[in-house]
């Protein structure tokens, strides 16, 4: 009897097999990442506590996209605080005082939640 390959064996994206071509999804060409079928606008919401402006979509209300660019993690107030505490900006899970601005931003109806 043959030994499995160790990349069959974990599961390996790059194998055909169980995750690949047989999951019902190749790599579209020149790329590998699998295209986004998620259906939501995304809207510009301003932090009402520092003004930074970010990208947020809502795909369901437990599932929310916030899209943060350097100008915006330039002016957070929270991260700013909590970089010259030591932390890393990339190991910032959130902002607070965003997150209460995009559940404003919810319920004012201003960032619809997408239909299921």
């Amino acid at each position: 009897m043959t030994e499995p390959s160790r990349t069959a064996a974990r599961g390996d994206p790059r194998d055909p097999g169980e995750l690949g071509v047989a999951a019902g999804w190749a790599a579209p060409p020149g790329g590998t990442a699998r295209p986004d079928e998620r259906r939501s606008d995304y809207r510009l919401v301003t932090c009402a506590d520092c003004g930074a402006v970010v990208r947020v979509a809502k795909f369901s209300i437990q599932h929310t996209s916030v899209q943060w660019d350097a100008a915006a993690v330039r002016r957070c107030a929270e991260f700013a605080r909590r970089v010259a505490a030591g932390e890393k900006t990339p190991l910032i899970e959130r902002c607070e005082a965003m997150r209460t601005s995009v559940e404003t931003a919810v319920s004012d109806g201003r960032l619809p939640v997408a239909p299921p």
